[in-house]
Parts: structure tokens; sequence; C-alpha cells
């Protein structure tokens, strides 16, 4: 399989300031929230929040501190990545020719047309792009956050690469129609 691509004629889409300031800012939020349960849930172990709690009702602010804990790292790594993006130089994500596609948020590789099974709206949020199982096996270098949303759909039953549209200053369903136009002539029989 050819790893070449013909640039010319390469649309570039770049994210969005507006939509990643927005984004930056919930997740500023979203960690102060897991920041509070999981302060909480020391003060209430520590006894800081009154008196100690029995060994049974222990349980429960435990399980809240690891959850919120989690929502720390998660949502913290996220806000840190989302301002890094914003805060940055402007660059393209989302690369298409004729040949194939790059979303550098995804894989710094190109995957071309011919590997793509089918292409679906997600609820107007993204594009769930179903690529040869083979194909990203042995050929595609994924990101750890596309390695890890990937396990993590699988386990609900979704195949396939998530292409996040809310960054973009694109709409899923125009996304959608670009990459569809794109993808119907590698198809042809």
């Amino acid at each position: 399989m050819s790893t070449e691509f013909d640039a010319s004629g390469c649309l570039e889409i770049y994210e969005s300031r507006v939509r990643l300031a927005i984004f930056a800012a919930l997740g500023i939020v979203m960690t102060a929230g897991a920041m509070f349960m999981a302060g909480a849930c020391v003060g209430v172990l520590l006894g800081f929040l009154g008196p100690p709690a029995k060994e049974r009702a222990l349980v429960g602010p435990i399980l809240a501190f690891l959850i919120g804990t989690a929502g720390i790292i998660l949502f913290g790594s996220i806000t840190i990545h989302a301002l890094v993006r914003w805060l940055g130089p402007r660059q393209p994500v989302l690369f298409m020719t004729r040949d194939g596609f790059k979303d550098i948020r995804i894989s710094a590789d190109w995957i071309p047309w011919s590997t793509v099974l089918s292409l679906k709206n997600y609820r107007d949020k993204g594009i769930v792009i179903d690529v040869d199982p083979d194909f990203v096996r042995k050929h595609l270098r994924l990101g750890p956050v596309a390695r890890f949303m990937r396990t993590a759909n699988g386990l609900f039953g979704n195949r396939g690469l998530w292409v996040v549209a809310f960054p973009l200053g694109i709409s899923a369903r125009e996304l959608l129609d670009v990459m569809a136009n794109l993808y119907r002539p590698a198809h042809r029989t």
C-alpha cells in the first residue's frame, strides 16, 4: 500500500479559537468541580467536616475521592491540552485530499480513503470513521487520547475513529459532506 499522497488540492481545516476558549473554560469548571469533590472527601475522612465516620460509612467518601482524583487527572489534562492549542500558534488540524485524510489530533499518519469502510455523523458532534482494522493495527500510529477513546468506545460496541467537530470551524454535517465527496470516488468499482 502506497503511503505517498498528492498534496495538491489539500483542504486544511483549522480549529476555532472561540470554540477552543469555550472548551478550555468548561474544562476549568470541570477540573474545579473534581478538586472540590476530592477535597471535600479528604475533609470528611480526616474529620475536618465533622466527627470521623464509622468504618462502614467510609466506603462512600473513599469512592468519591477516587472519582474526584480521576476527574482531576482527566479534566485537568484535557484543559491543559485545550489551553496549549488555544494559546499556541494557529495551525490546521485536519487535512483532506482526494487520496486520504489526516487529523493530527488522532494520528500524524495519513489515512487513505480506500481503507475507510464507512462514515457516520454521530449526533452532530463528530464523524465516526470506520477504518479497516488491519490498516489501523499495522500502519496507523494513534496518539494516546485517540488510543484511549478507541478502547473506551470499543467497550460500548462502537468501532471506528472519532473526528470531533466541536473545536473545528465547520459543523459536523458540513464535514461529513466534504468527507463523503472525497470518500465516494475511492470506493467506486
